[in-house]
């Protein structure tokens, strides 16, 4: 048990990242498996909290997560349960947010206190920055669920797109397909292209800084 509190320690990072890689595959997934899309969500997400608890430092904070991600992933079910609640969507929206939320203050405390270039210092951006997309991603599908005139989309509207939409935006490449009408919907695709590019610059500043504070 020792070595693999030990592994887990060493490798969270990397866990967490490829669990969130593997939610964000979640269309794969279902047109591979055949499954309901309700349960393979259910699935990831699950994976996503178990992986992403590991950040955790203490006991206490562990407990918060599996508490939000319980509270997330029983929404997620009802949502699919009973599609044609609203409240259910909302209360999804909200949890998932608060959710990702924590997970970002978790992954900002741990990375403050590592003093050296290592695994989990360069692995732990990249996973915050996943994190940014997808709570960038519940932002946009909340704001169309309160006024679905927010975006120029395609017929075939999912969930997903959004999410899709949210990281195209924090990366600034702007393919065209999903466009952003209400002054809202811009608002909000304004402050995600500022923050994606300030993450990515102070990011390298702060991984240039270490290098060059540990060089000989």
């Amino acid at each position: 048990m020792k070595k693999l509190g030990q592994f887990l320690d060493t490798y969270k990072y990397f866990i967490a990242l490829i669990s969130v890689f593997n939610f964000l595959l979640t269309p794969i997934h279902v047109s591979v498996s055949g499954l309901l899309s309700g349960h393979v969500v259910v699935i990831n997400y699950t994976l996503v909290i178990l992986a992403s608890s590991l950040i955790a430092g203490n006991k206490k904070t562990r407990t918060r997560t599996y508490v939000l991600g319980f509270i997330a992933l029983l929404f997620i079910w009802l949502e699919f349960s009973r599609p044609v609640s609203d409240m259910m969507k909302i209360l999804r929206l909200l949890s998932s947010f608060l959710l990702f939320s924590y997970f970002c203050m978790l992954l900002l405390q741990q990375l403050r206190k590592i003093e050296r270039i290592n695994l989990q210092f360069i692995l732990g951006p990249i996973l915050g920055f996943i994190y940014l997309g997808v709570i960038g991603g519940i932002l946009f599908e909340f704001i169309h669920f309160l006024d679905p005139s927010s975006f120029h989309l395609r017929s075939d509207v999912t969930g997903y797109i959004f999410y899709y939409f949210s990281f195209i935006s924090i990366t600034t490449v702007g393919y065209g397909d999903i466009t952003p009408l209400t002054p809202q919907a811009q608002a909000v695709t304004l402050v995600l292209n500022i923050i994606g590019q300030f993450y990515l610059a102070i990011v390298i500043a702060v991984f240039v800084g270490k290098y060059i504070n540990v060089k000989p």
